[in-house]
């Protein structure tokens, strides 16, 4: 990675470092998955905590100091909360953002899992069930997991609500450990 360089992304994960600093976790379409220091972010006079939120499409302004990748800069390309979303809608973004983080290595950049991520997010924005589906079903083939045959045949079938349910099922059984994220709106 070069020293400096901007890149868009999707704000897949953050935490708090001290009181007002950020650890945010990035799905870049080049870099892949990377965690940058955003220093002084949480500060009432930073521009850049409004950017930050989850599944937010953001361009970034990163560098690289000391074997530590630094943010400098953020813009809102694409807000996921411009409009009211629902307790489902924030349910599947957190759900699937859980999943980026714990599928998806740190610096490998697996070719076309940017673009389903973006389509996926969209998918939850527009309510648009069976896109989001059919785009969680890419997203296991693109990080090279296959798909189980109920899946794609309850796919097949439209019946959408036991497909998300052996999906559910097929993440926890790769990543061996249930999903948080059904917990946050139970």
């Amino acid at each position: 990675m070069e020293k400096y360089h901007s890149t868009l992304g999707i704000v897949i994960n953050k935490k708090t470092i001290k009181e007002t600093d950020l650890l945010i976790t990035l799905l870049t379409p080049r870099d892949g998955k990377v965690t940058a220091l955003a220093k002084g972010a949480k500060n009432i006079r930073s521009s850049r905590l409004s950017s930050l939120q989850l599944g937010n499409i953001v361009k970034v302004s990163l560098y690289s100091k000391n074997d530590y990748l630094w943010l400098s800069e953020a813009k809102t390309i694409d807000p996921f909360l411009q409009h009211d979303k629902s307790l489902a809608q924030l349910n599947l973004l957190f759900y699937f953002l859980e999943i980026v983080n714990n599928l998806v290595a740190e610096n490998q950049q697996i070719e076309g899992v940017y673009t389903v991520s973006q389509k996926i997010i969209n998918s939850i924005n527009n309510n648009f069930v069976s896109q989001y589906i059919e785009n969680e079903i890419l997203f296991l083939q693109l990080l090279g997991f296959g798909v189980p045959p109920e899946i794609e045949s309850n796919f097949k079938n439209k019946d959408y609500k036991t497909t998300q349910k052996f999906i559910k099922k097929y993440f926890e059984s790769i990543i061996e450990k249930p999903l948080e994220s059904n917990k946050l709106f139970k």
